[in-house]
């Protein structure tokens, strides 16, 4: 097929050449369903159609992966015989360019670290869904403009392994030089691929390995004159030690490289998620994340079955500080160590130890829906110890002599559950309540009615503190919000401290900052309320606290290093007050909102990585079906809300977790432009018709506020100031706001004063949006979509059930999401016609705080996807 600007390439027209890229050439074309730039990769005709169905088969598995490092692939089919690939569309470089091209040069440490962890957290998404890369090297790692790796052309190696000539004879090894053609590329290839062995996940570890070597020296591991030397040299030939050709590199850094180099693939790291990891464990590493500035290695780590062991002075390093026993004894530097405890895909969460630090609980939803797990902290086995229920079964605590287990499950309408530790003889305690805590006698429970999840900066509703007696006795509450009190804080998941003498716990104090801290209470008081002892108090979020064994200290998570990590607090159990500040236990990894300590002071936690993506559906409003979704751009920063311009060119929207800002970026994800910077808590952006200013609400003024800024990152101002009014609708005159506070619905208007804005409607109505007219609101009231009527104060229900409204351009359909389905309604008839969104487009379906958005023009309907992996990790120090 011949290729030039103007051909369409199936939906995609062509617009200019890139350039050659592995198996063929690669095109700048334009999709013309959603008018977005894309690249196309045509493949030669030689591919007979069986390779080429396997190439499709391969590549849509490659599509499939979620993250932010692999290379998105979104669509895939075949023109005048010539397969071709749609990928995303890149701006940078390729590794191969950055390093060189003739004569490579080292990348600065930290760069070549960084780089080569981001390949590592790729690659074990990629390996954990099955799929092997099997030609990693320069040429196919790309880094963006934003110095992002993305890894190129996953499941072009297969291909090129069943590839065959025009007369039908396999490629022999003497095409292995050429550019994309072969199986391996003769430098970057493992031992087992020379071999022409079967293959695993560890050929890539060795391949980045090779890579990892010339990124820090500057010269290829393996490279000889021609490509059968360069072969017997993987095999049989060691590459130059890497310190001899960086002398300032660590020991630690060079066994890494080495333990990627073996030849024996059981000799070399085991997993890409290990070997990540290690890579973040190093001190090089940390001091690229946190510029401080920390002291070499002074010898090589110590790899132990298990067990990665942390040298005294890494252990001091990683934290900058130095680390005292869990008990508070003694003041000098000891080492730690680090074991992963779980390996499976997805979520292992709620991590609770056995009281002798033996076995764990845990909580996956491996099997269909969530479960608790029991395992022993030396094996790998894992018993389902509540697969008696269909029900959800979540955040086990073990009682203090370890033969219970106190749970929240959702079976016959929720509550408080004690089971054996096997599984066996289920009971209730409760109708309600999340994360019971046992008193140290075993005697009672305490809890909250509010659950708390992996994102401790969501909080869907208020938490009361209760008390259970544990035998099936009476219950009594011990602590709730209080309005008229000077301490109006709610409470959310209790520790109970190892004397009985405290409770502590989390809450949300409602002053118009949310600020999150943490409190303790006596819970044997007469008047509990009148005990509570303030623990922290600033603008840190601090959740999630667990008493020491001894009492003395107490361990929490914490954002206040800007990062969701550990620490902990000396305070006195009597008086629940601390006697010193916080100081930071930091662990390698982002932790979420659970973690647990053993009676032995072991310390297990949960390592979560999470990414983003905003993604397009091609949506058909006649009959409410979608088009393949086109991922459009995506990160680890959370996004919290979002929506598309006007004209559908740029797309408005808000983070999370660490700094909650306003961020403008291109359709494409390119040009990302970051509007607000402060601590300031800026939420639920949303477009003015005229595409040029947005309205968002934010603490910046005290309360919560609606605030306004031009596009370009000018024009701050402030709209209201009742200080409690979120999530503004803008009509399409651009003249009014309709806004929610507390309790019911609001109209802004913007040409009043600013002191008497707002119009109360008297109706409380969630996601109000103007209709196209702007005579009407659409909303959520009382679990029902309804309709509100501006002029005449008439709300109408319209269906029961679903989340998201919002209007078709026409003004008489609406379309909302409910049960995983699209629903369009026709107002006049209320008929319904119904689709299934894509399988792919399912899990932030119910995520309330991230709504599905649809283009003004009714074209395009745009969602946020995550992507959520976590393993439960446990931390012991080693004794001197």
């Amino acid at each position: 097929m011949t290729i030039a600007k103007g051909v369409s390439v199936g939906p995609y027209e062509i617009v200019s050449p890139i350039g050659a890229g592995g198996m063929g050439e690669v095109w700048r074309a334009r999709d013309r369903r959603i008018g977005r730039d894309v690249a196309v990769k045509i493949l030669p005709e030689e591919f007979n159609d069986e390779a080429v169905r396997r190439f499709e088969q391969e590549a849509r598995a490659a599509g499939a992966l979620n993250h932010p490092g692999l290379v998105t692939i979104f669509d895939v089919g075949t023109t005048d015989r010539s397969p071709y690939i749609v990928m995303e569309l890149l701006e940078g470089r390729t590794l191969r360019a950055v390093l060189g091209e003739d004569v490579p040069t080292a990348l600065p440490l930290r760069k070549a670290l960084d780089y080569a962890a981001q390949i590592a957290a790729a690659l074990a998404v990629a390996h954990e869904k099955g799929i092997i890369h099997r030609d990693l090297k320069p040429e196919n790692l790309f880094i963006t403009s934003d110095r992002r790796v993305k890894i190129l052309d996953f499941g072009l190696a297969k291909l090129a392994a069943d590839a065959k000539d025009a007369d039908g004879r396999a490629r022999t090894p003497k095409n292995l030089t050429a550019a994309g053609i072969a199986i391996g590329t003769p430098a970057y290839m493992s031992p087992e691929q020379v071999r022409a062995d079967s293959v695993d996940y560890r050929t890539d570890i060795f391949s980045l390995g090779t890579v990892l070597y010339e990124m820090l020296t500057g010269k290829p591991a393996f490279e000889c004159f021609s490509a059968v030397e360069t072969m017997h040299a993987v095999l049989n030939v060691e590459p130059a030690p890497i310190e001899s050709l960086v002398p300032e590199i660590s020991p630690a850094l060079a066994t890494i490289v080495h333990h990627c180099l073996e030849k024996d693939p059981r000799e070399r790291f085991q997993s890409a998620r290990d070997l990540g990891f290690q890579l973040r464990m190093l001190p090089e590493m940390q001091r690229s994340m946190t510029g401080t500035q920390l002291p070499a290695v002074g010898r090589k780590l110590s790899f132990r079955v298990g067990f990665l062991v942390i040298p005294l002075i890494l252990a001091a390093a990683l934290g900058g500080f130095v680390l005292r026993g869990l008990r508070g004894g003694g003041s000098q530097a000891i080492p730690r160590t680090y074991k992963q405890l779980t390996f499976a895909d997805g979520l292992e969460i709620f991590p609770t130890l056995a009281p002798d630090g033996k076995s764990f609980a845990y909580v996956s939803a491996q099997s269909g829906n969530r479960d608790i797990y029991v395992q022993r902290v030396d094996g790998r086995t894992a018993i389902n110890i509540t697969n008696d229920s269909q029900a959800d079964d979540s955040e086990p605590s073990f009682s203090p002599d370890g033969s219970q287990i106190a749970f929240r499950s959702e079976r016959d309408g929720g509550g408080i559950f004690l089971m054996g530790v096997t599984g066996e003889s289920v009971r209730r305690l409760t109708n309600d309540g999340h994360n019971p805590s046992w008193s140290p006698d075993g005697k009672r429970l305490t809890y909250s009615t509010a659950a708390t999840e992996l994102k401790p900066n969501s909080h869907p509703r208020d938490g009361e503190l209760w008390i259970v007696d544990a035998g099936g006795g009476g219950k009594k509450k011990l602590f709730s919000r209080n309005a008229k009190s000077t301490v109006n804080t709610d409470a959310l998941q209790p520790s109970w401290s190892p004397h009985g003498k405290r409770i502590a716990f989390w809450g949300v104090i409602s002053n118009g900052t949310a600020q999150r801290d943490l409190w303790t209470i006596d819970p044997d008081a007469p008047q509990p309320a009148q005990t509570l002892a303030r623990v922290t108090s600033d603008e840190a979020l601090d959740w999630n606290p667990v008493w020491s064994p001894a009492g003395d200290y107490l361990y929490f998570g914490s954002d206040r290093d800007s990062t969701l990590n550990l620490w902990r607090v000396a305070i006195d159990e009597d008086s629940g007050k601390p006697s010193r500040p916080p100081e930071a236990l930091l662990l390698p990894a982002a932790i979420s909102s659970n973690f647990a300590l053993s009676q032995h002071g072991e310390v297990m936690f949960t390592a979560v990585t999470r990414f983003f993506d905003v993604t397009a559906l091609p949506f058909d409003a006649a009959t409410g079906k979608t088009d393949a979704p086109q991922r459009l751009f995506s990160g680890s920063q959370e996004i919290t809300s979002f929506e598309p311009s006007p004209d559908r060119q740029t797309i408005a929207f808000t983070t999370g977790a660490m700094q909650e800002d306003v961020y403008t970026a291109n359709a494409d994800g390119t040009r990302v432009r970051q509007l607000t910077n402060d601590p300031a808590r800026d939420r639920w952006v949303t477009w003015a018709p005229n595409g040029k200013t947005l309205y968002f609400y934010s603490n910046r003024g005290g309360g919560y506020d609606l605030w306004s800024i031009h596009s370009d990152g000018s024009n701050l101002a402030r709209v209201t100031q009742h200080g409690e009014v979120y999530t503004a609708d803008v009509s399409p005159d651009g003249r009014t706001l309709a806004a929610r506070t507390s309790s019911k619905t609001v109209l802004v208007h913007l040409e009043r004063p600013l002191a008497n804005r707002l119009e109360p409607l008297g109706v409380s109505l969630a996601e109000p949006q103007w209709s196209p007219d702007g005579k009407q609101l659409l909303g959520v009231a009382n679990r029902r979509i309804a309709v509100y009527t501006v002029a005449t104060r008439q709300l109408v229900p319209l269906a029961e059930g679903g989340i998201s409204p919002q209007w078709l351009p026409d003004g008489k359909h609406i379309v909302f999401f409910r049960d995983q389905q699209i629903m369009v309604l026709d107002i006049d008839t209320r008929a319904v016609t119904a689709s299934v969104l894509p399988s792919s487009m399912k899990a932030d379906f119910d995520d309330r705080s991230v709504r599905p958005r649809l283009s003004k023009d009714g074209s395009t309907l745009y969602m946020r996807q995550s992507l959520a992996q976590s393993d439960i990790w446990m931390m012991r120090l080693e004794k001197e």
